[in-house]
């Protein structure tokens, strides 16, 4: 027979039984839409950490008193252990600026006690406030939209003047102009010379709902607490940027060797600081999700496994009831490949449309997840392919046996079947 025959006789059969088909490819729709919502949701968070990993730049180093955790925690012994360590100063990030090997640095200064700034009768609580110097904006991969980057001679004169974030310029200020009006930051008033440009958000975090002030001006009004948790972190990091050409492992080690030598830490002795980057960021997190993400596609793939035997048993039904039918078609010259291929290709074609509309059916949650939740999504080309292969391999794997159980009944028995 001509495979379009074998086709539409394959749609007439389907077309008997419309709600078993119907059912039927229910079970990989279902299965190919969580495989595609897993994989577009997982997809959307890599894309948005490598960006936000990517503007700060792998050229950058952190020196911290200490590592870096992709969750701060590890219990209060953790925290008291960072606390007993020195503090970073601006001497060390001035030596560490001779190197040869770095191009800019820049110093931050977290501020933990104070989390709200105040606008007539406006207030607004903030995420990050902290004091930096005039290059850590170029640095960590941000740009003043409007107004004017901090100057040497603010962090001099320890200026009362302040860089905002987007989100607290249109919810402080909302249709006012913010540059040159003044803000609340604790006690002390700062008036508004820049405003730094979109980053939206990340997992419920602001990336713009921050407040940059001059370095020397944080260290003189917002002292540290004198006990706890803001008392180990509230402290200097330096930002180093390596020149290019240079390779950053090699500038880490002169980094670390001067920092040694600066605290008069014996050979034996551990360091006291740490360094961090992009890179070691983003190896901590591909470690933790290529595990999660395996997990989760594996989970959702027992779907399609679920769906695929109930394609079995169901085309094993359907070989039984059409036990006389089959035995007609041999009587009248139907070859034993023709009923094989016929029942390969119903089994196919509910996979594969079970597969199409499970595609689209992903696509619609995954847009659902983005617009309820913080959670980003991204639908990566590659997994619209794999969606159509997969399912019409599964109606091939699944589909094989009973499409053989067909083709190899005796067309006399099949003949006298009731």
């Amino acid at each position: 027979m001509k495979i379009y025959d074998l086709i539409l006789n394959a749609l007439q059969g389907l077309k008997v039984h419309k709600l078993r088909t119907i059912l039927t490819t229910l079970g990989i729709l279902i299965g190919i839409a969580t495989v595609i919502t897993m994989i577009s949701i997982i997809e959307g968070v890599n894309h948005f950490v490598y960006r936000a990993f990517g503007s700060v730049g792998s050229d950058v180093i952190y020196i911290q008193k200490w590592k870096w955790r992709l969750v701060m925690g590890g219990g209060r012994e953790w925290w008291k252990e960072i606390e007993k360590r020195k503090d970073l100063e601006i001497e060390d990030a001035e030596s560490i600026k001779k190197l040869k090997g770095i191009s800019k640095v820049a110093i931050i200064y977290p501020i933990y006690n104070v989390s709200e700034v105040k606008y007539n009768n406006k207030t607004l609580s903030v995420m990050d406030i902290e004091g930096v110097t005039p290059e850590y904006i170029s640095i960590s991969g941000r740009e003043v939209e409007k107004g004017r980057n901090f100057r040497d001679s603010d962090n001099e004169f320890n200026k009362r003047v302040c860089i905002i974030g987007p989100f607290v310029a249109e919810n402080i200020f909302k249709d006012e102009e913010p540059i040159g009006k003044e803000i609340i930051i604790g006690k002390e008033r700062f008036e508004v010379i820049g405003v730094l440009d979109k980053k939206g958000e990340f997992l419920g975090q602001n990336l713009d709902n921050v407040i940059f002030i001059p370095l020397t001006t944080s260290l003189s009004y917002f002292k540290p607490p004198s006990f706890g948790w803001g008392k180990a972190f509230q402290t200097i990091t330096i930002v180093a940027k390596v020149k290019e050409g240079f390779k950053i492992e090699e500038v880490m080690e002169e980094i670390k060797d001067l920092l040694r030598k600066r605290r008069n830490l014996f050979f034996n002795e551990e360091e006291d600081f740490s360094l961090n980057t992009q890179g070691m960021l983003l190896s901590m997190y591909k470690n933790i999700t290529s595990g999660i993400f395996f997990a989760m596609i594996g989970i959702a793939s027992l779907a399609l496994i679920v769906g695929g035997i109930g394609i079995m048993n169901i085309m094993l039904v359907s070989v039984t009831e059409r036990t006389k039918e089959i035995g007609i078609r041999m009587a009248l010259g139907a070859k034993r490949k023709d009923i094989l291929f016929q029942f390969l290709i119903e089994a196919i074609f509910i996979t594969l449309t079970g597969g199409i509309l499970g595609l689209f059916l992903g696509v619609f949650l995954a847009k659902i997840v983005k617009i309820l939740t913080p959670l980003p999504s991204y639908i990566p080309l590659w997994s619209i392919f794999v969606a159509i292969i997969f399912s019409s391999i599964v109606g091939l794997f699944f589909g094989i046996y009973p499409a053989t159980r067909a083709s190899k009944l005796n067309p006399v028995e099949a003949l006298r079947y009731e």
